[in-house]
């Protein structure tokens, strides 16, 4: 791989195409990052047009083992929020990640982060026993919306910052924050 291939896949994976080669575009962005001009996450990343945060998410993937990498390149498994799971599973529960892995494939990246979260949470819990616990409790009362934040890059690391020292992951600390102020907003009225 040479940089120019590498800057193609990236363009190509990360900005247009649908059915994304999150393997390759990884694959080329540790490239890139091996490149004397490119030796950080945030230079690859303003390379390419995306976050550091998210080329550490992609390098991520390389880091799986290679039975899961394999399941991500038949694309069975389809996102990075996936991978990122994955990942986390792996720091703390390394024994359950291929099996956890073959499960939320047919799964939502929302139910996999459920799933994950759920055997994370319970450490004797089997795979398809989570798999059936968060898929029982998918009784949708009221709808449930997403809000895009638009952020700096300080204000978006400091935000990391504060999500790496509680442990979270940066959406569940913003959905946090946001829920807490409209609680608190809500009793002023």
């Amino acid at each position: 791989m040479d940089k120019d291939e590498a800057l193609a896949i990236c363009f190509a994976n990360l900005k247009g195409t649908k059915d994304k080669n999150l393997i390759a575009t990884a694959k080329a962005l540790q490239f890139l990052k091996s490149l004397p001009d490119y030796d950080s996450n945030e230079k690859v990343g303003n390379a390419v047009g995306v976050s550091g945060e998210t080329v550490r998410e992609f390098l991520t993937l390389l880091r799986l083992p290679s039975s899961i990498q394999d399941l991500f390149e038949q694309r069975q498994l389809r996102s990075l929020e996936k991978g990122r799971r994955l990942w986390q599973l792996a720091r703390h529960r390394p024994e359950l990640v291929e099996e956890t892995a073959k499960a939320i494939s047919k799964l939502s990246a929302w139910d996999s982060r459920h799933v994950i979260d759920y055997i994370l949470r319970n450490p004797n819990v089997a795979v398809d026993e989570a798999v059936k616990a968060v898929m029982e409790s998918k009784t949708i009362v009221e709808n449930e919306y997403y809000v895009v934040a638009i952020l700096s890059e300080e204000q978006y690391r400091l935000l990391s910052e504060e999500a790496r020292k509680q442990k979270l992951a940066i959406d569940v600390l913003v959905t946090s924050i946001v829920q807490h102020w409209l609680e608190s907003n809500s009793h002023a009225r």
